[in-house]
């Protein structure tokens, strides 16, 4: 016992210690990942319920039982046919989607080049097998191009978020897929934080970054539904070789109960308004545009124009102290710390909607600007 108290009690003494908050409608989220304001979506809501009335309220069995719907088989097409893929697999969540895929993709010997800032779940999977993990500097390509040089792996694989959750700067992936092309390598882009956002369609980094129609076969993606989309779940797509045998393969995808049909179905419903979106993504750079010039210490922020927009605190008990001074206004931002971001690298992480108001944005900018001119 003394062993789980003195890690509780460690965590408190560096104000690392994380609290579960219920969330409050009546606050003003600056905080989640709904950056187009779908989440409440009535389209949405009404494919949701009509799916219930339909299939009823779970799936029954795992996929490869009798858990498997129409519904779940359309997303897969959808998003593959959308995103220019062989093929896709429906995940329950990206957390899932992710551990499944490097777990069963790596074997020992493979070699893996990881951005160093990619997320957690992405960690879990390497980690959870015997590959030999080389992580890069944070979008430093040269490194990892020396890198690759000097690999003698028979399969290697680079792997980077599109979006970087914490930072909301974007990798360039037509470097990374010159690369993966150069070196022989697969390569890995999480596009969590760039569906629904980023592209004229909101087809994510490949779309805004003009690389749709690259070559393929040696590319593996990964698009989820809980953020901009306002639903839940995730699609692994890539070659029809790799997504089937990751279907063939996965625990984590053959013994669990599948994802409700309708959860596919609203994540359809979703799909289609982000494609048509368009107004949705203008407003939402407007509302970034709005709230960056009302910052009047422009050094608190970074260089990044998405809708993650990290106010830099460095300093633990400030971020917590700062967040509490929000929350009395009805304002919610997260204080992030260690272990979600480096030691000394703590943060308030705003992140900007498309249907948050400008008097939303300017009460928030206005206690930033209070808290940050005061501090002490």
């Amino acid at each position: 016992m003394n062993e789980f108290h003195h890690y509780l009690a460690e965590l408190r003494k560096k104000n690392l210690y994380r609290y579960r908050v219920d969330r409050e409608d009546q606050w003003i989220n600056f905080s989640d990942n709904d950056y187009l304001g779908l989440r409440k979506n009535k389209l949405i809501s009404e494919a949701l319920k009509q799916s219930i009335d339909q299939h009823g309220n779970g799936s029954g069995a795992s996929h490869l039982i009798s858990g498997h719907f129409l519904s779940h088989s359309k997303v897969e097409e959808k998003i593959a046919g959308i995103l220019g893929f062989e093929k896709s697999l429906f995940f329950h969540s990206g957390y899932i989607a992710n551990a499944a895929f490097f777990k069963n993709f790596l074997k020992k010997g493979d070699d893996v080049f990881l951005d160093k800032l990619c997320h957690a779940s992405i960690y879990d999977g390497i980690l959870s097998v015997d590959a030999n993990l080389i992580r890069y500097p944070h979008l430093n390509y040269q490194y990892l191009e020396k890198k690759l040089k000097t690999s003698k792996a028979s399969k290697k694989i680079i792997v980077t978020d599109s979006v970087f959750s914490m930072d909301g700067d974007c990798a360039l992936l037509k470097d990374l897929m010159a690369l993966s092309s150069q070196y022989n390598a697969y390569l890995f882009i999480d596009d969590a934080h760039g569906f629904g956002v980023y592209g004229d369609h909101g087809l994510g980094v490949m779309e805004e970054q003009n690389c749709l129609n690259f070559n393929k076969n040696r590319i593996i993606h990964l698009t989820t539904f809980g953020k901009a989309a306002g639903v839940s779940g995730a699609a692994l797509c890539g070659p029809e070789h790799i997504i089937e045998f990751i279907k063939q393969k996965s625990r984590e995808y053959i013994y669990t109960t599948a994802t409700p049909p309708y959860i596919a179905d609203g994540v359809l419903t979703a799909i289609d308004l982000i494609i048509h979106g368009n107004h949705l993504r203008d407003q939402l750079k407007q509302n970034i545009v709005y709230f960056r010039g009302l910052i009047r210490n422009q050094d608190y922020l970074s260089n990044v124009h998405g809708p993650i927009q990290p106010i830099m605190i460095n300093n633990n008990l400030k971020v917590i102290s700062y967040q509490e001074a929000l929350k009395a206004i009805g304002i919610h931002v997260a204080a992030v710390r260690a272990p979600t971001v480096p030691l000394n690298s703590s943060r308030l992480r705003v992140t900007i909607r498309a249907d948050h108001t400008q008097e939303d944005i300017r009460l928030l900018a206005s206690q930033l600007n209070y808290t940050l001119e005061n501090e002490h």
